[in-house]
């Protein structure tokens, strides 16, 4: 199988060089802190302008946007603690919520399904928009409580397709990837503007 993970230039070029770093990783993420990669190459070049533009921003850099290419053997899987999300339901909406809360908010409500203590090795499922992103910074600044959480407010028509991620947390998880390579993304307007359209991919010519 053959996923990608878009960022900016001197990130993909330390993964590429050095290897996937977990411990790189942001906490709070939808399925806990990890290295995320998905199927859709679309998805992952917006992230990849999204993320060299936040970067340059606030490092006052201008690099631009590239595309980590990865290919993984599932085969050995017996191996894995993994966790596959139901499509688009209050479960997958539920767990994603779950871990972005603090710790505090986690062990006040006693909630065990989540993944910050990284107990599964691989998560899959849907990516969340930020709706889920904006209830949890409401739940943990005190502004509501998890009880009025209305799982109706992030989830959306069921008849939508929503792009999936593959998230890989453990050291023991990155043993079934087998070959990585990164490029620049070329043409990167277009995924500020046509989102939805199929576009040239990047330019493995620059490794």
């Amino acid at each position: 199988m053959k996923l990608y993970h878009g960022t900016n230039c001197s990130s993909a070029m330390d993964i590429c060089i050095n290897g996937i770093d977990l411990s790189k990783s942001q906490p709070y993420l939808d399925f806990g802190a990890g290295f995320y990669t998905t199927p859709d190459f679309n998805h992952a070049a917006r992230t990849a302008v999204r993320k060299t533009e936040k970067y340059n921003n606030y490092n006052r850099k201008s690099e631009e946007p590239y595309i980590v290419e990865i290919k993984v053997d599932f085969r050995n899987q017996a191996n894995f603690n993994i966790r596959q999300l139901p499509r688009h339901n209050e479960i997958w909406g539920g767990f994603v919520l779950n871990n972005r809360l603090t710790h505090n908010i986690l062990e006040t409500y006693n909630i065990s399904d989540h993944n910050q203590d990284l107990r599964y090795d691989i998560c899959y499922g849907e990516i969340a928009d930020g709706s889920i992103v904006n209830i949890a910074y409401l739940v943990n600044n005190g502004n509501i409580s998890l009880k009025e959480v209305n799982y109706n407010n992030f989830l959306k028509d069921k008849n939508t397709v929503y792009s999936m991620q593959y998230s890989f947390h453990t050291k023991k998880s990155l043993s079934c990837i087998y070959d990585l390579k990164c490029g620049i993304l070329i043409n990167k307007e277009k995924y500020n503007v046509n989102q939805g359209k199929k576009v040239k991919q990047y330019d493995k010519s620059r490794n």
